[in-house]
């Protein structure tokens, strides 16, 4: 009779954990959900901040030195912008470079492997 006690305690236990695990389940489902549309809103807000910035930095450039934006931190920002210019202008050159030495060297490789192939053709 003990033994059916036990296995009762058991079945109970089993039984309560599982509707625990799926109510924790169901918990972190719907917190995860939330916690996905918060960060969905959160980057539409960052969107719309860059989309503020960009627009204020063409605006700035357009307009001429003496009336641009007075704020230091404007002002830096829009310094900073145009040395990442000139950086992403540096790399893309250097691409380029590495690109056409690439193809230098496979044009000077494809040259030396049709003289070596025209050199065995007469063996």
């Amino acid at each position: 009779m003990d033994m059916d006690n036990v296995w009762e305690k058991i079945k109970k236990g089993l039984k309560d954990g599982a509707v625990m695990s799926v109510e924790k389940i169901e918990e972190y489902t719907k917190i995860g959900k939330l916690k996905v549309d918060e960060m969905s809103a959160k980057r539409k807000i960052e969107r719309n901040f860059l989309d503020i910035g960009e627009r204020f930095y063409d605006l700035a450039q357009d307009a001429r030195e003496s009336s641009a934006p007075s704020d230091l931190v404007i002002t830096k920002a829009i310094e900073n912008v145009r040395t990442l210019y000139a950086e992403i202008a540096e790399i893309s050159e250097k691409i380029r470079e590495i690109q056409r030495a690439a193809r230098s060297k496979g044009a000077d490789s494809d040259a030396a492997d049709a003289d070596s192939y025209s050199d065995n053709s007469g063996v």
